[in-house]
C-alpha cells in the first residue's frame, strides 16, 4: 500500500478509537464532564493528534452525529420507502414493513451510538434531530394518505407518534435486544397501523 493509503488508514483508525472512547465515557458521565486528556489517555492517542482533527470534545461529537445523520437520511429516503397512493392506506400494510425493516436494520447497526445518544448522558440536540426526521416522514405519509386532514390534529398526532417511536427505540436498544429487527419492525407497523387507521378513516 502506498504512503497515502497507509496514512488514510491510520487516520481512520485514530478517529475510530476516539469515537469508541467517547461513547465509552458517555456511558458513565455527561459530555461536559469529559476532558480531552481523559479521552486521549483512555484510547492511547496523543493530545496533539486529537487537536489536529478536532477543536474539542464537542467537535468530535458533532462529527459523529453528522456522519450518523448522513447515513440515516439515506436510509429514510431509501428505495424501500413506500410509494403510497391517496386513499390506499392498505398499501402501507404491505409495503411499510420492509421500509421499517430497513430503518431498524440501520438502528441495529448503530445500536451503541443510538443507545448512548438517547440516554440521560446523550445529546438533546441529537434527540431533536431524530424527532425532526420522523416528523418529516410522518408529514410525507399524511400528505398522501389524508391530504385534507385538519392540520392542528395532524400535528398533535405527529407529536404522539414521534414520542412513541422514540420511546420504542429506547426500549429496544436498551432492554429488548431479544427482539429481532424483523420482530420490532412488525410490531412497529402494527402499532402505527392501529393508531393511524381511525384517524384517516
Amino acid at each position: 500500500m502506498n504512503k497515502s493509503g497507509g496514512d488514510n488508514r491510520s487516520v481512520r483508525n485514530t478517529k475510530r478509537r476516539l469515537r469508541e472512547g467517547l461513547l465509552r465515557l458517555l456511558e458513565q458521565k455527561p459530555i461536559n464532564e469529559i476532558s480531552v486528556k481523559e479521552l486521549t489517555e483512555l484510547v492511547d492517542v496523543n493530545r496533539g493528534t486529537f487537536y489536529f482533527h478536532y477543536q474539542d470534545i464537542y467537535d468530535l461529537l458533532r462529527d459523529m452525529e453528522q456522519d450518523f445523520f448522513e447515513q440515516f437520511d439515506r436510509t429514510l429516503n431509501s428505495e424501500n420507502r413506500p410509494a403510497l397512493e391517496s386513499g390506499g392506506f392498505s398499501v402501507f400494510d404491505g409495503e411499510g414493513t420492509p421500509y421499517l425493516h430497513t430503518v431498524f436494520s440501520f438502528i441495529d447497526d448503530n445500536c451503541d451510538f443510538c443507545r448512548i445518544m438517547l440516554s440521560p448522558h446523550g445529546d438533546m440536540k441529537f434527540v431533536e434531530l431524530v424527532k425532526r426526521r420522523i416528523d418529516e416522514q410522518c408529514r410525507f405519509f399524511w400528505q398522501i394518505l389524508a391530504p385534507g386532514a385538519d392540520e392542528e390534529k395532524r400535528g398533535m398526532y405527529n407529536a404522539f407518534l414521534i414520542n412513541g417511536l422514540i420511546g420504542l427505540i429506547q426500549e429496544w436498544v436498551n432492554d429488548r435486544r431479544d427482539l429481532s429487527v424483523e420482530s420490532i419492525s412488525e410490531l412497529t407497523a402494527t402499532l402505527v397501523l392501529a393508531s393511524v387507521g381511525p384517524c384517516i378513516s
